[in-house]
């Protein structure tokens, strides 16, 4: 008995100096604990206080003894209010970590690569933009006055001069002098609202002078925007990347965003040309702005087309053509699409002397499989057509894809039917109706489009991608949920949607929207977005059914598109030029 006392002892001494390091460790925590708190760590059952930084307040580091450990929120007598509820392992020096979170990084899944990269894209290697194993921690400092009043105010195109520190878990990137702004359009009616941030001089964002935080508030599964971007690039497209990013204003915390690329400023340099000055340079870039900006042609009249489309970016100087006229490379496209050929011999060189085609038969099929209900044959919206000066022809960008993957305007059951040409939108828009009757354009839309059904969007290929992101941002989407939200009036005015499409109120019925929209589907949306916020839970959001009319699970979606498409071309073989 005594030489088993003796070793029962020494097993536990052993076991407490395995579990408790005779050198000091640093503790990084980030957590915006208040005015009246510090943070802390407990290292077995002993609190360690830890200094908040002077440059990111949310930042608290400090030394104490390695063993295992917990963060925790200190009053000012330093008591312990609140703790973590579970154990962090022994290191050395830790990460730079998130407070309440059980993990620090993670092995992403990834999607298959479906088709290369467009010829015409050269994207700038930036590794640090879109980390797909963290959460970095965007924390923005500027004037609160001046950011309560762009919060309450948000039909006003305000600016606050802010600094931005991006947190990562093992470095900190700080940018000065960034105007801070909101984003989006329909988003300002959102109670958890989209940020733009713009940077000033070679004081960039990894490269990149201008990003959005998009808010997701549409999506209570937080994964179809990420997923969309996703698909994007394993379609070989000219496309913003996409990650996740929790988000801090001075001393509140916002919640979880995704961060992407805004196609202004310094964008198309580093997507076509690795962030290089463009030879022989940047053409102009049209934005479609919805409803009547689907490349109709409305005769040689330019004014026409300043409203339905506006300019996104400028051409370079040596190209540029100032007002009006500045719309005459895209009237030339709308009449084109008008006349275009669709059984010459050279019909295909042709098409592809304007634009890109496989830029826009690509976009295409993503828009059907990922319901893209919010984008050009949807709303003839959330797309840019960018004049590429070295191909001297357009590119057909894809952007925005917030109402996508069940999250919708339009009715689901109508575009679930499989059959693509009965997808809303697709029959009707010039540039579609008119591409399909090409049969090389027709061949490789269809084959292109069935294969995606089985290759991306199956449930053996995609949810593994959609369980790992679930994996990955379920702590941030609780945390997100219980934040107070900062647009005190989130509310949609329907005559704001006429008047800037030039619809008259008084001509039109109260619930009169363009085709294929439908108002109680675009009604229930705003009200889930911003009024009923908590009505469907994560999980339901991801696999469903929601029992919706705007919404279904991000998994019922992909599913359900998935076998439609499939059970369609069962019937309906893809066209092939030698049948």
């Amino acid at each position: 008995m005594h030489l088993l006392a003796i070793a029962f002892v020494a097993i536990n001494l052993l076991a407490h100096a395995s579990s408790e390091s005779t050198t000091n460790t640093t503790y990084n925590v980030i957590h915006a604990a208040g005015s009246n708190y510090t943070m802390g760590v407990i290292v077995n059952g002993k609190t360690y206080p830890l200094q908040a930084s002077d440059l990111i307040p949310i930042l608290h580091t400090g030394t104490a003894p390695g063993g295992n450990y917990s963060y925790a929120k200190l009053d000012q007598a330093q008591d312990v209010v609140e703790k973590e509820v579970f154990q962090r392992p022994l290191v050395q020096v830790t990460l730079n970590e998130f407070y309440n979170r059980t993990w620090n990084t993670r092995d992403p899944t990834a999607l298959p690569t479906l088709m290369g990269p467009l010829p015409s894209i050269n994207r700038l290697n930036s590794p640090l933009l879109h980390p797909k194993d963290e959460i970095p921690t965007f924390f923005v400092s500027g004037n609160q006055s001046q950011i309560d009043f762009m919060h309450g105010n948000t039909t006003l195109d305000t600016k606050v001069k802010v600094d931005v520190h991006v947190i990562g878990t093992q470095n900190i990137t700080s940018v000065k002098d960034v105007k801070l702004s909101l984003a989006g359009r329909s988003s300002k009616w959102r109670d958890k609202l989209s940020y733009g941030l713009k940077s000033k001089g070679n004081d960039t964002f990894f490269g990149y002078e201008k990003v959005k935080l998009r808010a997701m508030s549409t999506d209570p599964s937080y994964v179809r925007e990420i997923l969309c971007y996703e698909m994007m690039e394993s379609m070989g497209l000219p496309a913003s990347g996409a990650s996740y990013a929790r988000v801090v204003i001075n001393n509140q915390p916002i919640g979880l965003f995704l961060m992407i690329e805004h196609y202004k400023d310094n964008w198309y340099e580093n997507i076509f040309g690795g962030g290089k000055k463009l030879v022989p340079g940047r053409g102009i870039s049209y934005q479609g702005t919805g409803f009547t900006s689907d490349l109709t042609y409305f005769g040689d009249n330019l004014t026409k087309y300043d409203g339905p489309y506006k300019i996104e970016k400028k051409a370079d100087k040596e190209h540029r053509v100032n007002g009006t006229a500045a719309f005459g490379r895209l009237m030339e496209l709308a009449k084109f699409v008008s006349e275009a050929p669709t059984t010459t011999q050279d019909a295909v060189k042709i098409w592809n002397e304007h634009i890109d085609m496989d830029s826009v038969v690509r976009t295409m099929v993503v828009e059907i499989i990922a319901g893209f209900a919010d984008g050009f044959i949807g709303n003839a919206d959330n797309y840019f057509l960018y004049d590429n000066l070295a191909e001297n022809r357009f590119t057909f960008l894809a952007n925005d894809f917030d109402i996508t993957a069940g999250s919708t305007i339009i009715k689901l059951a109508d575009q679930w039917s499989g059959n693509y040409s009965q997808y809303p939108g697709f029959s009707f828009r010039p540039l579609t109706q008119k591409m399909i009757q090409v049969p090389e354009f027709k061949s490789q839309f269809e084959n292109l489009l069935y294969n995606a059904s089985q290759q991306l969007i199956h449930p053996n290929i995609l949810y593994p991608r959609i369980d790992n992101l679930v994996q990955m941002i379920r702590e941030d989407v609780e945390w997100d949920s219980t934040l107070p939200r900062v647009n005190p009036d989130p509310v949609m005015d329907l005559s704001e949607v006429y008047k800037e499409h030039n619809f008259s109120e008084i001509t039109v019925d109260p619930k009169w929207l363009p085709r294929p929209m439908d108002f109680d589907t675009v009604m229930e949306l705003q009200n889930r977005s911003s009024i009923d916020r908590s009505s469907i839970d994560f999980d339901t959001a991801i696999t469903g059914p929601t029992h919706l009319i705007s919404l279904s699970g991000v998994k019922e979606w992909f599913g359900t598109q998935s076998q439609a498409i499939q059970d369609y071309f069962s019937q309906h073989p893809p066209f092939s030029l030698s049948s």
